[in-house]
């Protein structure tokens, strides 16, 4: 669990059981005699969904550890990508989103992040 005061832009937290990268923090404040809040914009790696809402500075959200992996594009079909991890060689089924598909193309280099058994393309190299 961590406070809300210390996320910062690029951290990773767990959102309605799905990884979220917080995109903005920004205090807010409601009134002259009210405590401020904190504004927090996150994306979901997954589901691609923007969120934003308010909490309090002192409130605790999950946090999350993602690793980001280094792999290439083997083959593409309509519904996933199969990986090849350039580390360990292990070759796995990924998804993506539509809008990241006209770009990537076999033998290209991608980044990965690989969450709960499933693997899910960030960005191309």
């Amino acid at each position: 669990m961590l406070e809300v005061k210390k996320l910062k832009k690029g951290s990773y937290i767990l959102h309605k059981g799905e990884p979220y990268i917080v995109k903005e923090v920004q205090n807010v404040v409601t009134g002259t005699h009210t405590h401020s809040k904190i504004k927090l914009i996150i994306h979901g790696l997954f589901s691609g969904i923007n969120e934003s809402f308010t909490l309090p500075p002192h409130d605790h959200v999950d946090d999350i550890h993602i690793i980001r992996k280094h792999g290439q594009v083997i083959s593409k079909t309509e519904d996933k990508i199969q990986v090849m991890d350039l580390f360990s060689y292990d070759t796995l089924d990924a998804d993506y989103h539509k809008d990241l598909v006209g770009d990537l193309e076999e033998g290209d280099e991608i980044t990965y992040v690989d969450f709960g058994g499933t693997a899910f393309i960030v960005e191309k190299r």
